[in-house]
């Protein structure tokens, strides 16, 4: 049996145990479950709305604001650059000897082979 048919064996397991469990539940006992999981559902949707409301409104005017005003974009990324420029000379400086090392290694052993 492979990895798929294994899974949906379990699944079919879990429903079986699941439909087991609920099928002794009364009418009455469900009707108190849902009645008080409605309530919580409510505040959960209540809670995420304005959350949700904020970061889509934050998302459209950041697409907005980057499609409209290209050139303030630009000079954002031209400057943001600037600052990273230093590290990533700085991670050159770091990795070049290695590489430099790496390349005489190479057509060293490469020579030698001749």
């Amino acid at each position: 049996m492979n990895a798929p048919e294994l899974a949906l064996a379990n699944l079919e397991a879990a429903a079986e145990k699941f439909n087991v469990a609920t099928e002794h539940l009364t009418r009455a006992t469900k009707i108190v479950i849902m009645v008080a999981c409605a309530p919580l559902l409510g505040l959960a949707f209540a809670i995420a709305l304005p959350i949700l409301s904020v970061l889509l409104a934050a998302y459209y005017s950041g697409k907005l604001f980057v499609t409209h005003c290209a050139g303030i974009a630009r000079y954002v990324k031209n400057v943001a650059l600037f600052f990273a420029a230093p590290f990533v000379g700085l991670g050159y400086i770091v990795a070049l000897p290695f590489v430099g090392f790496g390349a005489v290694v190479y057509f060293g052993v490469k020579t030698a082979r001749k």
